[in-house]
């Protein structure tokens, strides 16, 4: 792992170094010099790309005499950083980046650097590099590709990508070394090329050499620490943690053990059938089959079909995050308590009351292949993956589980946040909510939440102010008075129903609240084949704006909104989504959206919306854009769950590009049981 520097990004100090983090590693970096904190989220999109965001805290520092009425400064700002060659022989690894792409350029610059590792055990790392903008100011000289001066920053309302000074202006040759003096202790030595030209007018530092020293110290699992003298003249420290994806917090899995398939006996007779005509062979067959599930904990049965030698089950999969386990605990259970006749297993997997998808198995490759070396693997190249409607259910035997019908409810805290107010950059609630859901059969389900916020500031939040005339509706940038004007509310109450058209078209209906600011109709349409990633949707949404007491009541402004979406692969593990259609302020554009999801349920992602809004329009910001993380519970604690924990991080909240909330959107559940996604997870299929 590479030392990360006080922006967050493979470094020294301050300057940056070649290095890159392990592919798909996820940092926090936070670092404190002379009053300006900055906090990073660093995350390796590729083995050789590296993306940034930072927020940034400056005191009593007023930029190009901006007008400023708070003690810091804040600031947001994107990085890239990409590692052009490796270290190989005696060639140097090589890199370029780009510091604050798409922000105030505050801390604009941008560099080319070469690092190379000497002696024993690559001990000594020498960096070299070349820098402009802000790396450029100290003994700067003319630019070496003659691309002329760099302009004056003019950055507007922010958010857009100053292309016109990249690489331009004059340039600063900078450096340094880095010694690893023990497995843990690393020590820095840097000669930097940034003189903070606008922070030391405004007398934020003082800067008097351009040698910064620091050490480093590794503490494993519990991040790395940072202590450094820098510029002459002030000491700062520095905090990074990392993780990744496909690390879990726990090694394996600490789910008790499923079911052993139980093999047949060998007979060279055909098996027996006349447990079909037994009068209670039915309900014994389910009662069998719902008492393994129960003492399994994460299945429940919703209906059995049989006849002589096939066998359809229905099941709600509650529990395992990995699509794949949940197949082979129910394969696991079709082995022990299927009669000795049937030899084709299929396993419908219920969502909201809808078929996913149908996947047939052979009984004797499930007790083939069980203790393989390559066994799930092998399993899933012989299943048939299908539309549940495709072919029939077995017609001799239906029998109901005893509970199709589900409800779940709880009462618990909850905690709510708004990151980058202009005010205050972290805003929070922590409160009780109460939550119900119950799923009726034939694809229809009932939820709702009440929120009851116990402290927090949320309430203090302002009312985003810059709605142009004539610009759109103000639907999110009055997202305050609903915390300000409610002190109980009703966040969501609705009633939904889940279907098939056909084999590979998947619809939902749903009507009432649907979030805390909307309520109304949502319709939704998704072509999904079953072998394939690629999916088409179609929604279209007619809602009201909800009172800000969060009761029953609604405002005078109500819209249609709706989208046509498109799903599909990019590569490995990387996923494309466009969405193009009306939004809830009335204006008309595209979102697209590229993800990485990872097997065990992590997804890292980020998003940008261009609407008829114009910049101006929009304020602050330009447009809509941010990152989604999305964190499944089990990888924190080493058990099997479905919940998981999303976390926008959205520069600023206005209304260009605002989208309806809705639960239960189609894309994010039915492609968890079609035949790509069981493959990404078919490692899982006998743990």
């Amino acid at each position: 792992m590479p030392t990360l520097n006080y922006y967050g990004l493979p470094g020294l100090v301050d300057m940056p170094t070649a290095n890159v983090m392990p592919d798909a590693d996820l940092s926090l970096t936070g670092s404190y010099v002379d009053g300006t904190l900055r906090g990073t989220i660093a995350f390796q999109v590729m083995p050789r790309l590296t993306a940034t965001f930072r927020y940034a805290a400056i005191p009593e520092f007023t930029p190009d005499s901006t007008p400023i009425n708070q003690d810091y400064y804040l600031d947001r700002s994107f990085d890239l950083h990409w590692q052009i060659l490796d270290e190989d022989s005696w060639w140097p690894s090589l890199a370029v980046g780009i510091r604050d792409i798409a922000g105030t350029g505050v801390y604009g610059g941008e560099y080319i650097v070469a690092t190379r590792h000497f002696g024993a055990d690559d001990r000594l790392a020498v960096t070299a590099g070349l820098g402009f903008g802000r790396l450029g100011e100290r003994d700067g000289f003319a630019n070496p590709f003659g691309l002329g001066n760099r302009p004056p920053r003019d950055f507007g309302l922010g958010g857009t990508v100053n292309f016109d000074q990249f690489f331009r202006g004059d340039a600063a040759v900078f450096g340094g070394v880095e010694y690893q003096a023990s497995d843990r202790l690393r020590l820095q030595l840097e000669y930097s090329t940034d003189i903070y030209t606008a922070e030391a007018a405004d007398g934020v530092i003082e800067i008097e050499s351009p040698i910064n020293l620091g050490a480093t110290y590794d503490m494993g699992r519990y991040g790395t620490i940072g202590a450094h003298y820098l510029y002459g003249t002030t000491f700062g420290l520095s905090y990074s943690l990392s993780t990744n994806p496909r690390r879990g917090a726990f090694n394996g899995t600490l789910d008790a053990a499923p079911e052993p398939v139980r093999p047949r006996p060998v007979s060279a007779e055909p098996y027996a059938t006349s447990w079909v005509s037994q009068p209670d062979g039915a309900p014994i067959l389910r009662d069998n089959v719902e008492r393994l599930f129960e003492e399994d904990g994460g299945l429940e049965l919703v209906s059995l079909s049989l006849d002589p030698q096939r066998a359809t089950i229905r099941v709600r999969n509650i529990r395992y995050g990995q699509e794949a386990m949940a197949l082979g605990r129910v394969l696991r259970v079709l082995s022990v308590t299927m009669p000795n006749s049937v030899e084709v297993f299929e396993v419908i997997f219920i969502v909201n009351g809808a078929d996913a998808s149908r996947v047939r198995v052979n009984r004797s490759d499930v007790e083939a292949l069980e203790h393989d070396v390559n066994g799930a693997s092998g399993l899933m190249a012989r299943a048939d993956v299908e539309p549940a409607g495709r072919v029939g259910d077995p017609d001799t035997i239906t029998i109901r589980g005893t509970t199709p019908d589900r409800l779940t409810w709880g009462i618990g805290p909850y905690v709510e946040t708004a990151l980058f107010d202009p005010d205050a950059p972290f805003r929070g609630d922590l409160g009780l909510e109460a939550q119900a859901r119950f799923e009726f059969g034939r694809g229809f389900v009932a939820e709702g939440a009440l929120r009851v916020p116990l402290i927090g500031n949320l309430s203090d939040a302002r009312v985003v102010d810059g709605v142009e005339p004539g610009g759109p509706f103000p639907v999110r940038s009055e997202s305050a008075l609903y915390y300000q004007e409610s002190e109980a509310r009703l966040d969501r109450l609705t009633l939904s129903h889940y279907g098939r058209l056909g084999d590979d078209l998947y619809t939902r209906l749903t009507f009432g609240y649907m979030e805390r600011m909307f309520a109304g109709a949502s319709a939704e349409v998704l072509w999904q084949r079953v072998d394939s990633r690629l999916g088409l949707g179609v929604e279209l949404n007619h809602v009201w704006r909800r009172d800000f007491d969060g009761g029953f009541g609604l405002q005078d402004y109500s819209v249609t909104s709706g989208h046509v979406s498109a799903y599909f692969p990019i590569f490995g593990d990387f996923t494309g989504q466009v969405d193009v259609g009306r939004y809830l302020a009335g204006d008309y554009g595209a979102t697209l959206r590229v993800d990485r999801e990872f097997a065990n349920g992590w997804r890292v992602g980020a998003f940008a919306t261009f609407t008829d809004v114009s910049f101006d329009e929009f304020g602050e910001g330009s447009f809509d854009k941010g990152i989604e993380l999305t964190v499944p519970l089990g990888w924190f604690t080493g058990t099997s769950s479905r919940s998981e924990q999303t976390t926008t991080l959205r520069p600023i909240l206005r209304d260009g590009g605002a989208r309806l909330s809705v639960e239960g959107r189609l894309h994010d559940l039915i492609p968890d049981y079609h035949q790509p996604a069981l493959e990404e997870t078919e490692a899982m299929l006998w743990r």
